[in-house]
């Protein structure tokens, strides 16, 4: 499925093919990282895939952020069972510890290799740092990766092998 999404965005005028790297970018955990030496290995322009890769993540982490206040009352009015309960404090735990070490700056920066960037800034957001904070570092974050992604994949350095 996903083959043929690629193909048929091949084979399309620039405007789709912009927009359908955005839909790529805007996936969790595949993000721009991943959506920009996807564009550029299947043919599409360097500088308009990282800007797309760019666009399309910064608007789901975004819409993340933005929500995250809809996501704490949701959480915390949510019934959970004692098991269900230990096991997400574990988790708030461990994403508190990364925050508390790394800060909002480096959660964001180390956020697509160990978590994504929608599950990173959730949890800057949980760890009590304040939105725009959140907002500045994510975007810059993004626009490192997904420029950092372009660059190696324009000197050929394959990153699938690391």
């Amino acid at each position: 499925m996903l083959e043929q999404f690629l193909q048929e965005l091949q084979d399309s005028n620039p405007i789709l093919q912009f927009i359908g790297v955005m839909i790529v970018a805007m996936i969790p955990f595949i993000e721009g990282y991943f959506a920009v030496p996807v564009g550029i290995a299947i043919g599409f322009s360097a500088v308009m895939t990282i800007v797309a890769a760019i666009v399309g993540n910064w608007i789901s982490v975004m819409v993340v952020i933005l929500a995250s206040d809809r996501f704490k009352q949701w959480l915390q009015g949510r019934k959970t069972s004692e098991r269900k309960q230990e096991k997400q404090n574990k988790r708030l735990e461990r994403g508190q510890k990364l925050f508390h070490k790394f800060g909002v700056p480096g959660v964001s920066l180390l956020g697509p290799l160990l978590i994504g960037d929608h599950l990173a800034a959730l949890i800057c957001i949980a760890s009590g740092a304040s939105k725009r904070y959140v907002i500045i570092w994510q975007t810059i974050a993004i626009v490192v990766w997904a420029v950092g992604m372009g660059i190696l994949v324009l000197l050929g350095i394959n990153i699938v092998k690391y």
